[in-house]
């Protein structure tokens, strides 16, 4: 599994994946536990997910402030 280690590896780090989860994530890889791989991707994820929903609703508070801006002007 040492491709998939690495992608593993390198596509947590590009995610900025704290050292701990990256690291579950390669030992799962490296020893073939399956399930815990998928885990911990399918938790990472979700926590980007999160992120993202957070930064979508901050760019749509953004994008009615600046809706009012425009009508008030």
């Amino acid at each position: 599994m040492g491709d998939l280690t690495d992608d593993i590896e390198r596509c947590l780090a590009d995610c900025a994946c704290d050292g701990p989860t990256a690291e579950r994530a390669r030992c799962s890889c490296e020893e073939g536990r399956v399930r815990e791989t998928k885990r911990v991707l399918l938790d990472e994820r979700r926590r980007l997910l999160e992120e993202l929903h957070a930064s979508q609703r901050g760019i749509d508070a953004i994008d009615h402030l600046l809706a009012r801006v425009a009508s008030e002007m």
